[in-house]
């Protein structure tokens, strides 16, 4: 992929998020706006989640004639020849605190040149509250507004802020416990309830690590954050301490854990498996 190729899909995603983000806001003062439309492998779409997603695909159309999505809510679609690029989409990630006004919520895009986490070449997360903007570009390092970002040199828990999706609605037994084991020994503890969010302030040095490891997340839900973690600097892994790739085929979920340092990670690791 020459550079100017790479270029034409970041700058695509960049303008899509900033569309998106700005008829997510206006979207939000609709009183349907959380509405339900549909439930897609039993997670409900709200019209929220549809307006950006739609704003989205017709932005990426403005700039792509021939292109591939994997989106939270419409799944897969193919544009044009479907050739060129995936597009990795979450339209919206945190559409709870959204409609409740709790503001943490952001939109992700990636796009991958074929369907796995290894080949994607280009990403960004919006923080739809601040207007942030978290990118990267493979071989090129990350970017928060156009600054160059790494992660920090942290490398005990004791000394680190450490965040955890801890949403697991009494789903998943004994998880509260295992992940305890590490919130308790950090310094400090996080849960805004945007994991895509929170995986972007590993890359940025904001935090230090972050966990997921339910196995209820979707590719879309984390493929632009942890590129953007990885080509700042930081390291993803999953839940056996292995480099996180996955495919984009059916109803793919993971879990995985972003670090600052390999340290870091191998004590969260050592402390999951006590």
């Amino acid at each position: 992929m020459d550079e100017s190729g790479q270029g034409k899909y970041i700058n695509a995603i960049v303008d899509s998020l900033k569309e998106a983000r700005k008829a997510i806001l206006h979207g939000l003062k609709r009183p349907d706006a959380g509405i339900a439309l549909k439930t897609v492998m039993g997670d409900v779409t709200k019209l929220i989640d549809k307006i950006a997603e739609d704003t989205i695909i017709n932005c990426l159309k403005k700039h792509l004639k021939d292109f591939q999505i994997l989106s939270e809510e419409a799944g897969r679609i193919r544009f044009g020849s479907g050739s060129g690029p995936i597009f990795i989409i979450d339209p919206l990630d945190g559409s709870t605190n959204a409609l409740r006004g709790y503001p943490c919520f952001s939109v992700s895009i990636a796009a991958a040149l074929k369907p796995r986490l290894s080949s994607i070449i280009a990403g960004g997360v919006i923080n739809v509250v601040t207007g942030d903007i978290f990118t990267a570009v493979k071989g090129k390092g990350a970017k928060l507004n156009g600054k160059p970002i790494k992660p920090s040199k942290v490398t005990k828990i004791e000394d680190a802020l450490i965040a955890a999706d801890l949403n697991i609605r009494s789903k998943i037994p004994n998880y509260l416990a295992k992940v305890c084991k590490v919130i308790e020994k950090a310094k400090h503890f996080r849960f805004i309830g945007t994991d895509a969010l929170e995986t972007c302030f590993v890359a940025a040095g904001i935090c230090d690590a972050f966990m997921d490891l339910r196995g209820s997340l979707r590719i879309t839900d984390f493929a632009a954050a942890c590129f953007i973690v990885k080509e700042a600097g930081g390291l993803v892994v999953n839940e056996k301490g292995e480099p996180l790739d996955l495919e984009f085929e059916g109803n793919v979920r993971g879990k995985y854990i972003a670090a600052c340092t390999s340290d870091l990670l191998n004590e969260i690791l050592n402390k999951l498996e006590d």
